[in-house]
């Protein structure tokens, strides 16, 4: 079985982002493979603890794929500032292909695969392509973890998730993917405060969860724990309507939005500041404008660090976003920068200033911890579609008992998917067209 066939049947998937398959990633051809240890997000810590875990696994499937996609050079990328990380990784760096080691800076957005591109290799990611138009793999520490164990047969079944803030036990745990937040918040103690809302993901591109009955997917990064009334939770409430307003009645024109967005200081042609002009004079629905929304990348930068207002111009780019998914409205936008703007040289948003400004400072974490195991739950629910592309199609039905491990749902004929897994071994309780339920007994 090659390593792409293994990785397929084992339903890896990256697991610091969005969830791209990453078989198609592991088919390609290029000339740089980059392990991504960045984890830019403030608060988040579990690609640090996995890495300072498992610095030898993660270095031998770093090298499979360098091998598989015929990459000349293999790069390692962390923050300078990982030196506990960093001391772990050297013994194994020098070995067969030579794996480089690149050390960034402590800056937001620096995980962000477009951004990590250019700071490692110079080149810049076309408008609305990928790092493989450049020549150009990214996997995240935490994904090349996975492809580690799918190489020993071993499929996606757990998560490592940090669980921060307002908790009793604050730190990274092993979860089995379709567990409930309620129990991995429990699994940590529990909330200090009676009243509380969680934020999964990072502060900075996570979502307020409705409710604490959602499932961990293979895509979990984390769970913040914050008072209902911190700001990092009051941001997200806002209506996209309300932000158009405040749009039209409050945005002075200032261009710090447009000045420290990370895709316009790569070159892309993105402007909040033009498209916030747009909102002030109705003239929104300008094809090019509208478009800008397939330029952002949701980073946050424009909303919680840029703006002197307080407003959002991610919102109103998210807005755009659904406009142009009803309206399948095409991307004008595919330049190919030649190169970054010169302004990106010092115009990086610092982490820890970033931190303070969330007012979350209080939080962090240490930098290397022992991730702790969740009790397995007495039921999971697991979603079919934990990534991009189509969700994967049922092979089980209510009834059937299933062990961890098990195949319970495979990727439909000719789509872009992946395989999905029985996390826990017990019983199908119940199987419809967006999760398989598994309770054990």
């Amino acid at each position: 079985m090659s390593l792409a066939e293994a990785v397929k049947a084992a339903g890896v998937v990256g697991a610091g982002g969005a969830g791209f398959p990453t078989h198609v990633k592991v088919a390609s051809r290029v000339d740089t493979l980059i392990a991504n240890g960045a984890e830019c997000e403030p608060i988040l810590a579990t690609d640090q603890w996995v890495m300072a875990r498992h610095a030898g696994e993660i270095s031998e499937a770093l090298r499979e794929v360098a091998q598989v996609v015929g990459a000349r050079r293999v790069v390692l990328a962390v923050k300078h500032k990982y030196q506990e990380v960093i001391r772990r990784f050297r013994p194994f760096l020098d070995h067969d292909p030579r794996i480089a080691l690149f050390e960034l800076g402590d800056f937001y957005p620096s995980g962000d695969e477009q951004v990590l591109v250019n700071e490692v290799t110079g080149r810049v990611v076309p408008e609305g392509g990928l790092p493989l138009d450049v020549g150009v793999v990214v996997q995240n520490v935490s994904t090349l973890l996975n492809v580690h164990r799918a190489m020993a047969g071993t499929p996606v079944i757990r998560k490592h998730v940090t669980v921060a803030g307002e908790v009793r036990r604050p730190g990274v745990y092993v979860v089995p993917v379709g567990t409930s937040a309620a129990d991995v918040l429990a699994a940590a103690g529990g909330a200090t405060l009676p009243d509380f809302r969680v934020v999964d993901g990072g502060p900075m591109m996570g979502f307020l969860l409705p409710d604490t009955d959602r499932p961990v997917t293979k895509t979990t990064s984390g769970y913040l724990v914050l008072p209902p009334d911190h700001p990092v939770v009051q941001r997200r409430l806002p209506s996209p309507k309300a932000e158009h307003r405040l749009a039209m009645a409050v945005c002075c024109g200032c261009r710090m939005c447009t000045d420290l967005c990370p895709r316009y200081l790569l070159g892309h042609r993105i402007e909040p500041h033009k498209a916030m002009r747009a909102v002030q004079s109705r003239t929104e629905d300008s094809a090019h404008v509208l478009a800008m929304g397939y330029l952002c990348s949701l980073c946050g930068v424009c909303e919680a660090y840029a703006c002197p207002m307080g407003l959002s111009p991610r919102r109103v780019f998210e807005s755009f976003k659904v406009r142009l998914g009803a309206e399948k409205v095409p991307n004008p936008y595919r330049a190919r920068p030649a190169e970054a703007r010169e302004a990106r040289a010092w115009s990086r948003v610092p982490k820890a200033r970033l931190t303070e400004r969330l007012q979350l400072a209080r939080y962090v974490l240490p930098p290397v911890g022992e991730p702790l195991p969740v009790p397995e739950p007495w039921e999971v629910r697991i979603p079919l579609r934990q990534h991009i592309g189509a969700p994967a199609r049922p092979v089980v039905r209510s009834g059937d008992r299933v062990a961890a491990g098990d195949c319970i749902a495979e990727v439909p004929e000719g789509a872009l998917g992946a395989r999905v897994h029985a996390s826990i071994s017990g019983v199908v309780a119940g199987v419809d067209d967006r999760s398989v339920r598994i309770v054990r007994r």
